[in-house]
């Protein structure tokens, strides 16, 4: 008997398994839909909060393929599992994340995904990270020196301050109290985000989220002027 596969049951096998990865993810959606609470959360809300969670999603992710738990991130932001469902609906439609494990919460960045990331959410380049080339925005980290310093700037600038980063954190939590809801949000992640990378040493990450600080001076409103009064734009 010859002990090779034939290709019918090379193709038996595969259906076979992709029955039973079919079933697993079947009975992994009805668990976690199981008992799910009303929404809370606006619907003019909804498209703003996709986007933050899925950048969350990719910067916790680091690249396509790893696994990352978001539940700490939905408690933080005060989404049930209905919220969830909703502003994640788009993502996972449009293949950008899937869902993965057993445990709600659990997702991981796809190719295409991680491509619309880096092509909408990162900017690199040289030294530091460019914002872009037309407002001429532009970013410096700097997180291995003693002082922890922040050389920033948006609008066209030739001489750009020193910030401590602590300052910047702490500007722009305060700026947040007074912004929009959806600058708020953004404001107080960025915040966050400064002062993990930082901690981290995190050289390049420290240089996207004070390139994300930077995009967000360029298009907020008045309620910035702490932010504003540590990194202000030029002539």
């Amino acid at each position: 008997m010859s002990e090779e596969l034939t290709l019918g049951q090379v193709v038996m096998i595969a259906l076979l398994c992709w029955s039973v990865y079919a079933l697993f993810v079947k009975i992994r959606g009805a668990v976690h839909r199981k008992g799910l609470p009303e929404p809370s959360l606006p619907p003019d809300q909804l498209e703003a909060y996709q986007g933050q969670a899925f950048r969350e999603i990719c910067r916790r992710a680091v690249r396509p393929g790893p696994h990352v738990v978001m539940t700490d991130y939905f408690a933080r932001r005060g989404w049930n599992r209905a919220d969830v469902f909703l502003i994640l609906a788009e993502p996972l439609k449009h293949k950008l994340i899937k869902v993965s494990g057993w445990r709600f919460g659990e997702y991981s960045v796809t190719r295409k995904g991680w491509s619309e990331y880096e092509r909408k959410f990162i900017w690199m380049g040289g030294e530091g990270v460019h914002i872009s080339s037309a407002s001429g925005g532009f970013v410096v980290a700097n997180v291995h020196s003693p002082q922890a310093v922040a050389h920033g700037g948006y609008g066209n600038r030739t001489n750009t301050p020193d910030v401590p980063h602590q300052r910047l954190i702490d500007a722009l939590r305060a700026d947040a109290d007074t912004a929009t809801p959806d600058e708020a949000v953004r404001a107080r992640e960025y915040a966050d985000d400064l002062a993990s990378a930082v901690d981290a040493q995190d050289a390049d990450r420290t240089g996207r989220i004070l390139g994300r600080i930077n995009a967000l001076l360029s298009t907020a409103t008045a309620a910035f002027t702490l932010t504003r009064g540590l990194l202000p734009p030029g002539p």
